[in-house]
């Protein structure tokens, strides 16, 4: 019995592992957004390399420009300045004077089609990068950066493309079966002595067991442009995870994962809605399978910042496995929404912050609960491909009642928090010159804190992580 109690502390540790995969292998796939972001900025550094900058440390107000129109230095650095601030149609307008100044400016003519690239006007940009390198006048480096964004518009202006990004490594965790923080377990047995009452009392722990992970993710996107001046799209996404414990073999984990919807744009406005299912295998056995849907609305107020919501449903089906034969109680419907904001602070960071709520019906009171919470993450884009993001989560979870099991007398109730640093550059960072097939893997450290404050003991824990990953995109 004592053995049973300690079960049900360990399952918990299940239920955040397939949690982890069910977010679609977030330490492979935000690292990696934000190196290709960290990509698409570097080529500013380069543009300051290339030319001078008299007013770098100084804000030039409009009133200067007005007064002296003619001087291309103080308008090209007017518009570095509308980059900086995210008002990139304005430094488009910039530029676009200060070429017709001077058409043989052919590093500010690179500089104004990357701009017209951010701002999704693949044709004219196409045509000022081709322009640019027909002069044969640009810097080394600056002719290279304008031949990768050609090549990027080729690619977006294809109807129908994808990509597939790969991540393999470690992982460790300090307590990868969630041992409790005090090392003892709550259990309750009926009074054999007095029908209809029970007995509560403790029982030594599992020990923490540390281990090490060999992990596998494979992230795939395929999408159609609607050929919409909005730029409507189709998109199917799907995903493979595989977690291999050198230790704790019943926690090993597959899963794969398929969303198929689209985003529909109109205005400042955009709407994604998708259908969603997903299917997990623990150490080998059939253990969950999900389907479901989600919408998203999403608002652009202003270059810097875009609010949006997200309500999301899902049917959880849980089947029990060899070592967790109860885990068919959590099966049942789960809601959640999501509100949230990202900010662009500066042209190389970004903020998001979120509001969660969810709502769990289980076979049972004790696998059905209310959560809310809060998450925070920074993106830092640090200079030739490299990237940070430091992220921090906040759950509260209210369970509808108690597990008599452990113990009649309580409900249980706790905060979850988690604490994130991740860090990552391309292979390029450390060896430049490298072949184009290879220069763009991206090497990634992770770390990770999470501590569980709950009213039984049985699921307090704390535990560290920390894992190595190298990462890989390509695009078809």
């Amino acid at each position: 019995m004592g053995e049973k109690s300690r079960r049900r502390s360990f399952e918990r540790a299940v239920l955040v592992l397939t949690a982890f995969a069910v977010s679609g292998a977030v330490m492979a796939q935000e690292p990696e957004e934000a190196a290709r972001e960290a990509v698409d900025r570097d080529l500013y550094n380069v543009q300051r390399e290339t030319t001078g900058e008299r007013y770098r440390d100084a804000r030039i107000p409009f009133g200067q420009i007005l007064s002296a129109p003619d001087d291309i230095q103080l308008n090209i650095d007017y518009a570095r300045q509308q980059i900086a601030g995210g008002d990139l149609k304005e430094a488009g307008a910039t530029l676009e004077r200060i070429l017709l100044l001077n058409p043989t400016l052919y590093d500010v003519r690179v500089l104004y089609g990357l701009v017209l690239y951010r701002l999704g006007l693949y044709d004219r940009a196409r045509y000022e990068l081709e322009l640019a390198l027909e002069s044969g006048e640009l810097p080394g480096p600056l002719a290279a950066e304008a031949e990768t964004y050609l090549k990027r518009i080729r690619y977006e202006q294809r109807p129908t493309r994808g990509a597939l990004t790969i991540t393999t490594g470690v992982d460790y965790e300090t307590n990868r079966n969630q041992s409790p923080s005090s090392g003892q377990v709550l259990f309750t047995l009926p009074n054999p002595f007095v029908p209809g009452q029970f007995v509560t009392t403790n029982l030594n722990a599992n020990p923490k067991v540390d281990d090490f992970a060999f992990v596998l993710s494979a992230q795939g996107r395929l999408q159609h442009d609607l050929g919409t001046q909005e730029g409507s799209l189709l998109h199917a996404d799907v995903g493979y995870y595989h977690s291999d414990k050198m230790e704790v073999d019943t926690l090993d984990l597959d899963a794969a994962t398929l969303a198929l919807g689209g985003t529909w744009f109109s205005g400042n406005w955009s709407v994604t809605p998708r259908a969603r299912g997903g299917f997990y295998w623990l150490d080998g056995e059939d253990y969950l399978a999900t389907y479901g849907g989600e919408v998203e609305v999403a608002y652009r107020w202003n270059p810097r910042f875009t609010t949006y919501g997200n309500v999301r449903g899902e049917h959880e089906d849980f089947r029990g496995t060899s070592n967790f034969a109860a885990a068919d109680e959590r099966t049942g419907r789960r809601m959640s929404g999501r509100l949230g904001a990202v900010w662009r602070l500066t042209t190389n960071q970004k903020l998001t912050v979120e509001g969660l709520y969810a709502d769990k019906n289980g076979e049972t009171d004790y696998e059905s609960y209310n959560r809310y919470g809060a998450y925070a993450q920074h993106s830092w884009l640090l200079g030739r491909g490299a990237f940070s993001l430091i992220g921090v989560w906040a759950e509260n979870s209210s369970y509808d009642g108690p597990d008599n099991f452990i113990t009649p007398l309580i409900t249980r109730d706790e905060w979850l928090y988690r604490g994130r640093f991740t860090i990552g550059a391309p292979i390029s960072f450390f060896a430049p010159g490298l072949p184009e097939a290879v220069k763009d893997i991206n090497l990634i450290a992770q770390y990770e804190y999470e501590t569980v404050d709950s009213n039984i003991l049985n699921f307090d824990y704390k535990t560290h992580k920390a894992a190595f990953l190298i990462s890989k995109r390509i695009a078809f």
